[in-house]
């Protein structure tokens, strides 16, 4: 199975209203991403990057033979450290609106050996150029808050097979960003974050905190649309005005 044959048949449903910003956003950080989450996952939640990964990969339980869809799949650490669980027979595709990124991941999967076991794909997670029930496992890890949530997980519902499964894993707001003193200080540090760091990253993250949901939030939506049989995790945040982690696992009802 190649990219091209899994084109569904074409969508009238929007792109990211900002995917433009995430596009540059994402195209500045390319050559520098995963030292720079390792650097902020550590500051913020205590984890390095690795073993981030290392948890989101065990609830994924990713089995030999299956077809797996990562989302937002940067510069592939996900469908690198995926290729051998799947093996020789299964398939990791990697999905990326920002040609940089997938430039990175090809040059991974490429050093690797995985090119052919891990395709890469460019597009819109809004609107995946995939066929319907194509994958047992679909995956994202710290995508969903520059997405229209409900519209992303309508995609994934939509790609993923009857008998798979959807794991993601983000940042989550707490009980203080809903609270009237937190919204007032994230508001302000909103402000001096973009003040401070004068960049489209920045900017897309400011952008993006509308996106972000408590773990009830999560759980209502993830019913609404059309999700069943709900595991959330969270990964506490070393700062109170920091969001937190959660990681999600959900079947298709």
């Amino acid at each position: 199975m190649n990219a091209q044959n899994m084109h569904g048949s074409a969508r009238n449903t929007q792109a990211l209203s900002d995917s433009d910003l995430v596009i540059a956003a994402f195209t500045e950080l390319a050559a520098e991403y995963e030292p720079t989450v390792d650097r902020e996952l550590r500051m913020f939640w205590g984890v390095s990057y690795r073993d981030f990964l290392t948890r989101f990969l065990t609830m994924a339980a990713i089995a030999p033979g299956e077809s797996v869809l990562d989302i937002a799949t940067g510069a592939a650490a996900l469908p690198s450290r995926t290729a051998t669980a799947v093996g020789p027979q299964g398939r990791v595709y990697g999905l990326d609106i920002t040609p940089a990124m997938l430039t990175q991941a090809a040059q991974r999967l490429a050093a690797e050996g995985w090119t052919e076991r891990a395709p890469l794909v460019c597009g819109s997670a809004l609107a995946m150029p995939l066929a319907d029930a194509s994958f047992d496992a679909v995956l994202c890890a710290l995508g969903t808050h520059h997405m229209d949530v409900p519209t992303a997980l309508a995609e994934m519902r939509r790609v993923v097979r009857p008998t798979g499964r959807i794991v993601l894993a983000d940042v989550c707001a707490n009980n203080f960003w809903r609270s009237p003193a937190g919204a007032v200080l994230l508001h302000a540090l909103l402000i001096g974050y973009g003040l401070s760091l004068r960049s489209t990253r920045a900017q897309a993250e400011i952008e993006a905190f509308n996106n972000v949901r408590t773990p009830d939030e999560w759980q209502r939506l993830l019913i609404e649309q059309g999700f069943r049989n709900i595991s959330l995790q969270t990964i506490p945040s070393r700062y109170p005005w920091y969001p937190s982690g959660i990681l999600i696992h959900a079947l298709p009802a």
